[in-house]
């Protein structure tokens, strides 16, 4: 049972609306006396439906209960376009693992450029959905598209380590032990001999997930899934 998003009215009463009403309404066949988990921004609750109207769900709130990250470390993500609904899995995926923020790049050889509004909202569902299914305590950022040699000088040297995937790197992902980091990932041609040049000038190390060749999405699952223990 997912933990639903709901609106914390006072601290014994929350509304959920919308579609999370309809199906907790419809497919899930809830009534009056049933009980819910449900989560604010941070926080989780156990609740109990109060009433139920149209698109509208009334609770009353039972107790709080902690939310946990999956690990200590925060985890960035620096990802290369690839195609769209790979894009879908991957964001799906590395918010269940617990990635803090996802920033997608355009590198010279990505084969997608552009992301339209619509697929950028459809990304803030998906990690709303993954969210309430993992019943992690963060919610992750995702950041609007923009072009990997802008990305690097403005929001990379933020990141306390910075790392980037290179199947000629001479160490592994897995010796990174610092409390903040984040992986970059090329898109499925890899970095241009230009780009990585400019992404180790800006202080990132070249790490290595094994001697065989990942595709991008593999590789960035990997990548947050081994960082985020």
């Amino acid at each position: 049972m997912p933990r639903f998003f709901a609106e914390i009215q006072d601290q014994d009463h929350a509304v959920i609306t919308g579609n999370d009403a309809r199906h907790i309404q419809g497919p899930l066949r809830k009534k009056i006396g049933d009980e819910l988990f449900i989560r604010d921004h941070t926080t989780g609750y156990r609740a109990r439906i109060s009433s139920i109207a149209s698109q509208q769900i009334g609770l009353e709130i039972m107790s709080s209960q902690e939310l946990s990250e999956r690990g200590t470390m925060r985890v960035h993500l620096g990802m290369s376009l690839i195609d769209l609904k790979e894009m879908d899995v991957l964001i799906r995926m590395v918010t269940e693992l617990g990635v803090a923020d996802i920033y997608p790049l355009v590198a010279e050889r990505s084969n997608i450029r552009t992301v339209s509004d619509t697929r950028y909202d459809r990304w803030h569902t998906i990690i709303k959905e993954a969210v309430k299914q993992c019943e992690r305590r963060s919610i992750p950022h995702i950041c609007e598209p923009m072009p990997l040699t802008q990305w690097i000088h403005a929001v990379a040297n933020t990141w306390g380590c910075r790392l980037v995937a290179s199947l000629d790197a001479g160490h592994g992902l897995s010796g990174c032990n610092a409390h903040d980091a984040g992986i970059l990932i090329g898109p499925e041609g890899g970095f241009s001999s230009s780009e990585m040049d400019e992404i180790r000038s800006c202080g990132f190390t070249p790490v290595s997930m094994g001697k065989t060749v990942m595709r991008s999405l593999t590789a960035a699952i990997t990548a947050v899934g081994i960082l985020g223990m």
